[in-house]
């Protein structure tokens, strides 16, 4: 039988990794396995950025294996990952050439398959969001045009014991089974050559909705044959986004699901196993938070956060996670109340902090914004405008107050920014955007509302109910007063559905305009009402549509300076979504669309 190894791996400890891999060889021999597989990257982890460029790391990783095969010794078949260099051959930087591999070895030796002695190479690149895969290794595909040979010939499987008799066993890398969009067909091509298991090894992340299409890919290439999927967990980065590997390793057998491991656990997938079912995305999504956060949070060596609990959801639900995620001895909160915040938003920070028995403190600052104030109309003779007052009042809070606390406390904060407000600046520089992680910067405000809805089935009501229904607010002046109803300046129910088409989906402005004119808009954003109840009039409609899309753009220089975020969407801002400081253009097609509509 076989195994999958659902591992934790350390980007950048090959070490560490080296001595996980053979300590599970080493158990899997004493369970009586056949096979134990490992995902891709396995030794030298995989989000490593330009350290890839360094030689003599890539020659360190790839020595690992000579432990990893010689652990092989006894009667058991490894399948494993890492780097393969070529001292002789050089990259199109003039590096090692490198080679993204899969190694094989039984009984204290690499098997060959007929092509490749020991291994056998990744053929599809994955090279948009996140991947760098083509900046760093070299294809298969690239080989063969190098080799003016047919890649077909690459792709052989490798004769390896399976519940006690040979099986032919097909082995492809992570995006060798996401073919759709691509020429070749790793997958057919080992069917054809009669594999009866085709092994896929991948280190890939977690995002809303990835493990359907992934179980609807893996039913329809097992037709007819066995198909296995091994993940690696832990958490990843990039610079600006953490990545949550959620594992999730899975069998399928002729379209069947027949066995699939925990997500978010270091836990091996053997043959046996049964099926882990969630019942609806939201609990992934906070699973997959709660386990980024207590994992980042050992990576960069800290067990303490300070938080600002304001009184409303964003705040509510980030201390929720905190909680959740470090326990709550681990979690300190500040309310800093100014003039402009309410006795309701204030008494409800103080009722949440109880709610979750956390350490909570009162930090008014209204004297320090005083004498801001009074020493701003000292050197220039008049006071600041009512824009420069509510920045005054946020910076103190986060540059002063949540900086001087984190410091005393031994301690990280948080930055409390939802997708909705990153999408549309609305924020302020060194106050919302500090922070040494921002939790919820890829969920929509919605998206936060649900989340806290669901902690409160899940966990027994620990965000109170008034927190979740009342309106949002930033109550930096009096225009902003929850008590007359006055709070954020967004519908958000509308902004969110708009804003998933503009960003996951990567729509133009055009394309919405078209929907508008074709009475298809509500049918495309699922919403609630007629667009005629958000924007009575098609000036109205167009105004909005262009102040949001404009915001999206120009606002990217805040985006920039925020902490990193946990990547739980399709497409999450920083360096998942690759962007530039660029004016608000419009497509000439837009621009006639619009004349044309306004013309009616």
């Amino acid at each position: 039988m076989y195994r999958i190894s659902q591992m934790q791996v350390m980007p950048g400890r090959p070490d560490l990794n080296q001595i996980k891999i053979i300590s599970e060889i080493i158990k899997a021999k004493a369970d009586g396995i056949d096979l134990i597989i490992f995902p891709e990257m396995a030794v030298p982890g995989y989000m490593l950025g330009d350290k890839w460029e360094n030689d003599r790391f890539v020659l360190d990783a790839f020595k690992k294996n000579e432990a990893i095969i010689k652990s092989t010794e006894g009667g058991i078949t490894a399948i494993w990952w890492n780097i393969l260099p070529m001292r002789n051959e050089k990259w199109e930087d003039g590096r090692i050439r490198k080679y993204n591999a899969a190694f094989v070895a039984v009984n204290g030796k690499l098997l060959s398959n007929g092509v490749f002695d020991g291994y056998t190479l990744k053929t599809l690149m994955p090279k948009y969001r996140e991947f760098d895969d083509e900046r760093h290794f070299y294809s298969s595909l690239k080989l063969a045009q190098e080799k003016w040979v047919d890649y077909r010939e690459y792709l052989e499987p490798f004769m390896i014991s399976v519940d006690w008799k040979i099986q032919k066993v097909g082995i492809i890398i992570c995006e060798d089974m996401w073919d759709d969009d691509y020429y070749a067909k790793p997958v057919e091509i080992l069917k054809s050559k009669w594999a009866e298991l085709i092994v896929n090894i991948s280190a890939s992340p977690f995002w809303i909705g990835k493990s359907d299409k992934r179980d609807r890919i893996l039913a329809i290439k097992s037709q007819g044959i066995e198909m296995v999927y091994a993940n690696n967990v832990w958490i990843q980065n990039n610079w600006k986004n953490i990545f949550i590997f959620d594992g999730s390793s899975v069998a399928f057998r002729d379209w069947v699901k027949v066995s699939q491991a925990k997500a978010f656990a270091d836990k091996d997938l053997d043959t046996w196993a049964g099926i882990e079912n969630w019942e609806q995305e939201i609990e992934k999504i906070c699973w997959a938070l709660i386990y980024g956060i207590r994992e980042y949070f050992k990576l960069i060596k800290k067990d303490k956060v300070v938080l600002w609990l304001s009184g409303w959801v964003d705040s509510a639900v980030v201390a929720a996670l905190m909680v959740l995620s470090l326990g709550k001895e681990n979690v300190i909160t500040v309310n800093m109340p100014s003039k402009f915040n309410s006795s309701t938003t204030r008494d409800l920070a103080k009722l949440q902090a109880e709610k979750l028995w956390i350490e909570y403190h009162i930090f008014p600052i209204q004297d320090a914004v005083d004498l801001t104030t009074a020493e701003f109309e000292r050197i220039f003779g008049k006071l600041p405008t009512w824009l420069v007052l509510e920045n005054i009042q946020a910076r103190d809070r986060g540059s002063r107050v949540l900086a001087w606390l984190s410091a005393l406390k031994n301690a990280v904060f948080t930055n409390n920014w939802n997708k909705s407000e990153i999408a549309q600046g609305y924020a302020t520089l060194y106050w919302d955007v500090n922070g040494s992680i921002c939790p919820i910067g890829d969920l929509y405000k919605t998206q936060v509302w649900e989340l806290a809805r669901f902690i409160n089935v899940k966990y027994g009501n620990i965000i109170l109910q008034e927190i979740i229904d009342i309106i949002p607010s930033a109550e930096l002046s009096e225009n902003q007063n929850v008590d007359e109803g006055l709070g954020d300046p967004f519908n958000y129910e509308y902004l969110d559905k708009l804003l998933y088409q503009l960003v996951e989906l990567r729509k133009d402005p055009v394309e919405i305009l078209e929907f508008y004119r074709d009475w298809k808009l509500e049918e495309l954003l699922k919403l609630n009402h007629k667009i005629g109840n958000y924007f009575p009039t098609t000036e109205e409609f167009i105004a909005d549509l262009e102040k949001i899309y404009r915001n999206l753009w120009i606002f990217f220089f805040k985006r920039i300076q925020s902490p990193p975020i946990i990547a739980v969407s399709k497409r999450a801002f920083w360096y998942d979504l690759r962007e530039a400081v660029l004016d608000d253009y419009m497509i000439e097609e837009y621009l006639d669309l619009k004349k044309s509509l306004l013309w009616q």
